[in-house]
């Protein structure tokens, strides 16, 4: 299971990689995932470093993994479907076709995480999350910066 539903962490099965929330920076460094995969890192400069990685496969998609740190710990990560028919810049880019990653997204997350979601939304913006103790596991699509994403965030301890 790419997903484990009990904590929020993504098992990397291909890697034997385990990714979860407050793993140490030094410790992603050592993975067969961020030795194979990674591709760059953009410093916030808020404290936040996002990681970015080549795609890599699960259940037949491509998966793009992007990993935000707080500090050295991970705090949250951003996923995304792709597929060779995805528009490549805005000459080929439609609200239809990024509607399309948009499901495609939902039902990567509803095959992956092996239940439907708890709550759909169409406003302000199209959104389907997975509501866990630990946090969430969402899909949105942001007509702002036209494009659609998913998402593992987790609760703050209090």
């Amino acid at each position: 299971m790419l997903v484990n539903n009990e904590n929020g962490g993504l098992n990397l099965e291909d890697f034997n990689t385990q990714l979860y929330k407050g793993m140490p920076l030094d410790q992603l460094k050592q993975t067969g995932f961020y030795i194979e995969k990674y591709q760059n890192m953009w410093d916030v400069k808020t404290g936040y470093f996002w990681y970015y990685f080549k795609a890599i496969e699960v259940e037949g998609h491509q998966l793009s993994l992007s990993l935000c740190f707080l500090g050295d710990q991970l705090h949250s990560m951003h996923l995304n479907t792709w597929e060779s028919t995805d528009a490549k810049d805005w000459n080929e880019w439609t609200e239809e076709k990024e509607m399309q990653v948009f499901y495609r997204n939902n039902k990567f997350l509803t095959l992956v995480l092996g239940m439907p979601p708890t709550r759909k939304k169409k406003t302000p913006y199209p959104s389907c999350t997975f509501i866990f103790p630990w946090g969430s596991v969402w899909s949105v699509y942001d007509p702002r910066s036209a494009s659609s994403f998913m998402g593992i965030s987790y609760e703050e301890k209090k």
